[in-house]
Parts: structure tokens; sequence; C-alpha cells
């Protein structure tokens, strides 16, 4: 699959400087012209220059141009004789439209292109088909994705398209839910996907970078037999799994690729997905909810009822915990658990692994929840203490573990004050935060300042990770 570098350069000098700028980062890159107040296409497709995409997007579907249909011909039709490779027309303008600008196109590639900046309709094969008759060389469907199954249904489309006539086809769905279907189209058959210069200069929602779809992603080598992993989760965002695993199956030469998957419903996810995935990575809130859909769970995962990884072997759903591995190793180097007193903040699944963990090191357990009912629901479980946040003034302790997400670096998380009495940190007490992002939390500013040892989520992570890579590694091999 080509990686397109997409821009929308006000001027016409801009779009030369950013063209300058391009060098080899990017296959071919796309002009988008409709923004363009000095428009003069002579100078801007003069050689040498990058093979281009000339786009003049209509305002009814995302773009800056309110002219005529007619126009729109007369446009595409002078970039094209100009010696642009592909230019790109909308469906919407009509087949009379369209065949108008294959008739006058030269060599140049005809893009017919649809957007829905709404949703992702169920009649995109229909769609696809209309747009082949058309004419068109290379087919574009973007649309918006609600949820991730939408990417699903993009990716059933190209694999139909692939089984029937090859048209080239760019598919995908715009937005964070949509996120996958832009790197990972290359495994189906697509024909090129988009990224931005930087963060700043995208031209769509969901738009990753030309560098991390190139370098983090390897977007452009994935292929049909490559190998599918990610992390399944909401919010997933914040993560580092995709540079942490990404860069593994890069050093080991692996045909392997580790994405995001945003998840609003687990099960309709795993419906649609399953058969495409080697291997998950599980994070909140699907822990505890990912062990209904398992075919086998690892012993210790199946006490702690929570999982953070799955294989994929012969269809089957293996469910794995390297969260419970990770933590005991970064305990033990820390401090010896047996008759010490740990105070573990949160009722989730992390805080069920924490608690696994220091019980079965010989620790007194106190657990810690924002209702007494859900503290001891699930102390029950480990023989452990409970306890809520209001009564904790007057609580010592020896381990003070945070496994809530609060301190994220999210809106929603933001460490509230009175979390936790300005008493509770002492020196030479051991605080481990399970947040991540930021590696160091205002929790563990406050220990490192309150003479605490501390261990911080990054470190974690990293542990975990590790364990996790191995696994992946080990089912691809």
């Amino acid at each position: 699959m080509k990686i397109c570098l997409s821009i929308a350069p006000r001027s016409t000098a801009e779009a030369l400087r950013s063209l300058r700028n391009a060098g080899a980062s990017a296959d071919l890159v796309e002009v988008r012209i409709d923004g363009i107040v000095d428009l003069n296409l002579p100078q801007l497709l003069r050689k040498p220059r990058p093979k281009l995409i000339v786009t003049n997007r209509r305002a009814s579907e995302g773009g800056n141009y309110n002219g005529t249909g007619d126009e729109q011909v007369r446009i595409l039709t002078e970039a094209a004789c100009l010696g642009a490779e592909y230019v790109d027309i909308e469906f919407s303008w009509g087949k009379h439209a369209i065949r108008r600008l294959l008739s006058g196109a030269n060599d140049a590639k005809v893009i017919v292109s649809y957007h829905n900046f709404e949703h992702t309709a169920a009649r995109l094969p229909a769609l696809a088909r209309n747009m082949k008759a058309a004419g068109a060389d290379v087919i574009k469907i973007a649309t918006m994705a609600k949820s991730i199954e939408d990417a699903s249904s993009i990716f059933k489309l190209m694999q139909d398209i692939r089984k029937n006539g090859r048209t080239p086809t760019i598919a995908l769905c715009m937005g964070e839910r949509g996120e996958v279907s832009r790197i990972l189209g290359g495994k189906f058959g697509g024909f090129l996907t988009f990224g931005s210069a930087d963060r700043s200069s995208v031209t769509a929602p969901g738009q990753r970078t030309v560098d991390e779809l190139k370098n983090i992603f390897r977007s452009d080598t994935l292929t049909s037999r490559t190998k599918v992993f990610g992390l399944v989760g909401n919010p997933v965002a914040h993560s580092s799994g995709i540079y942490f695993h990404n860069d593994v199956f890069s050093r080991r030469s692996a045909d392997a690729v580790y994405v995001n998957f945003l998840v609003d419903n687990l099960a309709t996810f795993i419906k649609r997905f399953s058969g495409m995935l080697a291997g998950l990575s599980v994070t909140m809130p699907f822990k505890q909810d990912i062990l209904e859909y398992l075919d086998r769970v690892q012993p210790d995962a199946e006490a702690l009822h929570a999982v953070n990884t799955v294989i994929v072997r012969r269809n089957k759903l293996h469910g794995y915990n390297t969260d419970l591995p990770a933590i005991e190793k970064l305990l033990r180097r820390k401090i010896t658990l047996s008759g010490k007193k740990v105070l573990i903040l949160g009722t989730g699944g992390t805080a069920a692994t924490m608690a696994f963990a220091s019980r079965r090191n010989g620790a007194h357990v106190t657990l810690v929840g924002r209702s007494l009912a859900s503290a001891r629901k699930l102390a029950a479980r480990f023989g452990c203490g409970a306890l809520t946040y209001d009564t904790l003034s007057d609580v010592s302790c020896d381990v003070l573990i945070n496994a809530t997400p609060v301190g994220m670096d999210r809106a929603g998380y933001r460490i509230p004050s009175t979390f936790l009495p300005s008493g509770l940190l002492r020196k030479r007490m051991l605080v481990f935060d399970a947040v991540y992002n930021p590696p160091i939390t205002k929790l563990l500013r406050k220990a490192t300042a309150s003479g605490c040892e501390t261990i911080s989520g990054a470190d974690l992570f990293k542990e975990q990770a590790l364990l996790q890579s191995r696994l992946f590694l080990k089912s691809i091999s």
C-alpha cells in the first residue's frame, strides 16, 4: 500500500514549499487546492516535484470549493493536462461530469471519491460498484466511524473488491474509532492511505502522520499475511503499546503490526474482528469482561478473574495475565512483602491483580473503594480488609498502591485534592502508581518529595509488555 502525504495549503507558494519539503517521505502527495487563494496550476505542477494527486474538494464533502460542476471539471482537466498523476473528483458530481473528466484526463488517473462525515452506510458495496461503473481508475470511499465495527465494514468491502475485479481502492474510516482502517488497509488490498506532515496539519479526522504510518506501523509493507495484534480498551490513545510492540516486531523482522482498537461494545468487537486477529492486549475497562469470550484461561488469570493478554491459536482465544508476574518482579526488587501492610486504592482489575500479588507474597492487604460495598466485594476474594477514602486519615501502611486511573493524563482523571490525606506518605515507605501516562504522576512526585521509594506505571508497563511480546512472538514463530 502506498503512503500519500496530504497537504491543504492556503497559497501556491505554501504548496510549493510543502512539495520541496516532502522529499522521499511519501510515495506521492495529495494537494488540496480548494483552499489555495491564488491558485497557479502551471507553477504548482512544474517539475521536478513528487507524484501528485490534485484534489479540489467540494464544500459538501469537507472542502472549500463552492463552484459549479463545469468549473470543477475544467480545473481538474487542466491539472491532468499539466501532468498531474492523479486527479480526484467526487462521485456526487454525477457520471456525466466524471466521464467528461475522463475524456480529457490524458495520462492522469481519475480517482472517484465519496465522503460521509456522519456515518458509515450499509450500502458501501453497491456504492463501490456504481463508482466503478462510472469509469473510476481508482475508487475512494471515506466515511465516519461511529464504532470500531465500522472499520470492519471497510475491511470487508476491500476484501470483496479485491476478489471481484481488483479495482484500485482507497477505503477508510475517519475519526479515532476508524484509525485502524488507515493503518491496516494494505492487509486487505488497499491502494493507498493518507498521512499528514505532522500532528498539527491533519486534513481529515483520525489521520496519522506519514512518519508514523511508515516508521511505527510500517503500513506500506503490510500484506494479507501480516499478523494483526492490538490494544482493546476505552480509552486507548494514551497507550505506549503501539511504540513498544511495533518496535519489537520491526527489530525481529516479524511480519506483524500492533494497533489501537477503541472499543465501545466488547461482544460486537470480538464477533466482528476475532477472525483477523493474532493476539490482543486488554486494558480498562475490559480486563474482566474479556473472560466471557475466551476458550482457555491461564490458571493465575482465572484465579484473578482478569486477563490482559489474548493469543489466538487455531481460532481459539487463550487468556493470560502478564501484569501479575511483572508486579511481583517489581515489588520484590524493592521490598520483602511478607508481613508488610499494603494499602491498595481501587477495586477494578488492576487492584485485583495487585491484591493477589501482595497476598501471595505474604502481605496484609487493605483495599480502598469509593463505596464500602465494592471494596468489600473484592476484598472477600483475597482475604483483605476494606475501607473507603474518607476513612484514610488514621491509616498507616508500608506500601501504597494506586490501582485507579486517577492521575492519568486525560480529562476527567485529574487527581483531586482530597484523594489522599496529607499525612499518609511517610519516609521510606514504597509507593507504586499503576498509571503510566504521564510517566511521573503527581502522586509519585509527592512520594519522592516525602522520601518514599517509588515504582512507576512506566516500569510496570515495560515489564508486562516484555512478557506480552514474548507471547506474541511465540505465537507467530
